[in-house]
């Protein structure tokens, strides 16, 4: 098994993930694009709203209501378990870890065309 380190923004592990495990989730294209706003933002949190907001301008122009429904029940939970991101579901944020590679996926695809 391949294992990734996810490192905080001053270097600490946060945690390791398995190569195949981000894979799987990175091959699913709204997921590189969540995933591809979140990396080129600022700070490491965002709120999801935001997160929509940036995600509805810059993808396939779907509603903010419509991206943050997903991001909710599906994209947020599922990167979630897959340890790129905390989900805060009572503050409505989410806190993006940087990994290699996830960015060597992200610079390996078109991350924000959505088919």
């Amino acid at each position: 098994m391949t294992e990734c380190s996810i490192v905080d923004d001053d270097g600490t592990v946060h945690c390791t993930c398995d190569a195949d495990a981000v894979l799987r989730l990175l091959a699913e294209s709204r997921r590189r694009a969540i995933v591809a706003v979140l990396d080129g933002y600022d700070d490491n949190e965002m709120r999801v709203e935001n997160l929509a907001a940036t995600l509805s301008t810059v993808t396939d122009r779907r509603e903010t209501a419509t991206w943050k429904t997903e991001l909710h029940h599906v994209h947020l939970p599922s990167l979630e378990d897959g340890k790129i991101v905390d989900y805060d579901r009572q503050r409505k944020t989410v806190r993006y870890y940087e990994c290699d590679l996830v960015s060597a996926v992200l610079d390996a695809t078109d991350a924000v065309e959505i088919a």
